[in-house]
């Protein structure tokens, strides 16, 4: 019998939104996502934070931001956005945060992932898609791994904290190949 997905994609919507940004203070993801929280009337902040490129040969194109849903409970739990596409490259950027700790740590994140994987690649006709990832996010470095990203750079003091210093970022790649 074959395993029932436990993800779907959904595009993401007003009450998704709403949602995260209510969970966006949880100290777990402000230390992952790098953001300051979000305050509820904030919508536009968010998305322009799923936005954000970090990739050094992505700029700014299509964006494509998805709500993560469970499958078993029809909730969204978190968001996974293509970004950046370059088109002459080929290539994009993947951004994901399992927004609700209680779905954190079970593979729903890595799921996601492989599903993002395959349209970007199979639908989008991308060759090339590249992520960061703070060097102490052990556990999303394992997940996106197990889906075939590999660690290709140590990006020195790339990413501008909320308190002003700067954090290194391992940039992370999958090619088509």
């Amino acid at each position: 019998m074959k395993n029932m997905s436990r993800v779907s994609l959904a595009n993401l919507n007003d009450n998704h939104i709403n949602y995260y940004i209510s969970l966006s203070d949880d100290p777990e993801l402000v230390a992952t996502m790098g953001w300051k929280p979000f305050r509820k009337n904030e919508k536009e902040r968010f998305i322009r934070q799923l936005e954000v490129l970090t990739l050094p040969y992505c700029k700014k194109g299509k964006v494509i931001i998805f709500s993560i849903i469970s499958t078993t409970d029809k909730k969204a739990i978190g968001f996974i956005s293509i970004i950046g596409t370059n088109e002459a490259k080929s290539c994009a950027e993947i951004g994901i945060a399992i927004m609700d700790k209680e779905y954190r740590g079970h593979g729903y994140g890595t799921e996601a992932l492989g599903k993002v994987v395959d349209y970007a690649f199979n639908e989008l006709g991308l060759n090339l898609l590249g992520l960061t990832v703070f060097p102490s996010n052990e556990r999303a470095i394992k997940a996106y791994e197990k889906v075939g990203f590999r660690k290709k750079e140590l990006m020195k003091n790339s990413w501008l904290l909320p308190n002003g210093e700067y954090a290194d970022m391992w940039l992370m790649e999958l090619s088509r190949d």
